[in-house]
């Protein structure tokens, strides 16, 4: 066993012990017990804002792919990658897109996996543009969130320069290299020439960002009316800060079964430092995080179905299978 895959064996088991324990200090009965108490009404309405998530990432992967993916099949694609990443371990659900967005008819894997990177790019930055909001409202202070948005806007150009021009170097040393280094290269090469192309396109770029807070918006929606349907009256403000820190506990890279455990720990350590007790936290957010998962189950059915029927469609039409020559920079991906 290599020693890469004895890490990720070590990851999601330790993974699978902080969402257990985590599990047993929330106290099953009452995270069930809760989960079961949410009123009907506010749970059809989560839903009804979990579909509105799902079509907004749909409509940022169009865009994205520059309209290569049709805004139905690309929200199709984005329903079924959030069931891979909600259910396999170590976010290796993520990687789900790439034989997705190919079943919708867009080849290439590298072009796909540039994607995922610049859709990570936007949800980060959303994230952190969120968290500067919920800072600023938590302490009264807006100026506060607005120089926090800069500082963001800053890091992020700084962040920029400092990786093309080590990119830059890197292709000096490797460009005469093989194997898996020459495949890195590459897709380093493309996921910054995807870049390249979203900044040369600043509509596009500000479409994008803007999906993206919506979308982290609506998240927090579904988040606050679940709590609420559970008779939970925190504060929207809290739960913000509640959905940031769930954001990014779930993006460690030791979740043994989706992101239970890590999503809930960064959650519950957020609603701490508001106030709220860690227990009742904790039960708070594996609810919160079963229901969702119900939600995009029943999406990414739907979203798999129809991918399904157009791949079948595809393969039985003659038009659609007759070879085509692909452009240059798609051969050999």
């Amino acid at each position: 066993m290599s020693a890469r895959r004895r890490a990720s064996w070590w990851l999601a088991g330790a993974g699978l012990l902080l969402a257990l324990a985590l599990f047993l200090v929330a106290q099953p009965r009452d995270v069930v017990k809760l989960a079961l108490s949410a009123r009907w009404t506010a749970v059809l309405a989560a839903f009804a804002l979990t579909g509105l998530a799902m079509l907004l990432r749909g409509l940022r992967l169009s865009l994205l792919s520059n309209r290569r993916l049709a805004a139905l099949d690309a929200t199709a694609v984005a329903a079924a990658s959030q069931l891979a990443t909600g259910v396999l371990p170590a976010r290796v659900g993520e990687i789900a897109l790439v034989p997705l967005v190919r079943a919708a008819g867009m080849p290439g894997a590298i072009r796909a996996l540039s994607l995922l990177v610049l859709m990570r790019v936007l949800d980060v930055s959303a994230v952190l543009a969120w968290t500067a909001i919920g800072a600023a409202a938590v302490g009264g202070r807006p100026a506060l969130a607005v120089a926090a948005l800069g500082g963001v806007a800053v890091l992020a150009g700084a962040a920029w320069l400092v990786g093309v021009r080590g990119l830059r170097r890197l292709a000096r040393r490797w460009r005469d290299r093989t194997g898996w280094r020459r495949r890195a290269l590459r897709q380093l090469l493309r996921v910054r020439g995807e870049l390249l192309l979203l900044a040369r396109a600043p509509t596009r770029a500000a479409a994008g960002m803007l999906l993206s807070l919506a979308l982290w918006g609506v998240i927090w929606a579904v988040t606050v009316t679940l709590l609420r349907g559970m008779a939970l009256d925190w504060p929207p403000v809290h739960v913000l800060l509640g959905v940031v820190g769930a954001a990014f506990g779930a993006a460690l890279p030791i979740n043994a079964a989706g992101n239970f455990g890590t999503q809930e720990a960064g959650w519950a350590a957020a609603l701490a430092a508001v106030g709220v007790a860690p227990k009742s936290a904790l039960a708070a957010g594996f609810a919160c995080h079963v229901w969702g998962l119900l939600f995009t189950t029943a999406y990414a059915a739907v979203a798999l179905a129809y991918l399904a029927a157009v791949r079948s469609r595809a393969l039985s039409s003659p038009a659609l299978t007759k070879p085509t020559s692909a452009p240059r920079s798609e051969r050999g991906q």
